[in-house]
């Protein structure tokens, strides 16, 4: 009997290190990693397009409900899935208003845009990652913005633009890292003065 359960033990063991093996062997390997920088003006350009939707809803109160569908149109040509995401930071949805009522800009957000004096682009790379298996292989374009100024609110803030290429090879904006915006009253979309 004894016998019996250490040979069915021993046989518990080798299939759970015989599975661990073969899910090892499925994960996909590494080739290689490469970093080339990015024409900086380009870059500039592409986060100037986006940006500039941002701050002028900044110079407004408020828009009408068609305006704001038109808006909502022209933010997910620019920035797809994330479209919504940053349409709810910079509008006040208010439950309560009447269905076709102007709908607000929130003015208690700051979101920092290249149009502001002490936000620079610092810095534009494609990242390539190649792996065994090619299905898994990754290329994306990053497009860092920082605070160059004095601020110390704003002193170590930066955000990162994500693009990856769609099927026709253009760059597709895909997400962002880092810090989107600042909300509070002590902030507002004009905090920083806009460049001249």
């Amino acid at each position: 009997m004894k016998k019996m359960n250490l040979f069915i033990c021993i046989a518990v063991i080798l299939l759970l290190a015989g599975c661990q093996s073969s899910q090892q062997s499925q994960q996909p390997k590494l080739i290689k990693e490469e970093t080339t920088d990015f024409d900086i003006k380009t870059a500039m350009e592409m986060v100037k397009t986006k940006e500039e939707m941002i701050v002028d809803l900044a110079l407004r109160d408020n828009v009408s409900k068609m305006e704001y569908e038109e808006i909502e149109k022209s933010f997910t040509t620019e920035f797809g899935s994330r479209a919504q995401d940053i349409l709810s930071i910079l509008f006040i949805n208010n439950m309560d208003a009447e269905p076709n009522a102007d709908i607000s800009i929130n003015k208690n957000i700051l979101y920092p845009t290249v149009f502001h004096e002490g936000i620079k682009i610092t810095k534009a790379v494609v990242d390539k990652s190649t792996f065994d298996n090619e299905f898994f292989n990754e290329t994306k374009l990053k497009i860092k913005e920082e605070y160059v100024g004095d601020d110390e609110k704003l002193k170590s803030w930066n955000r990162e633009y994500i693009f990856k290429p769609n099927e026709n090879d253009e760059w597709e904006f895909s997400g962002f890292s880092g810090t989107l915006n600042f909300s509070g009253e002590e902030y507002n979309l004009n905090y920083l003065e806009l460049k001249r």
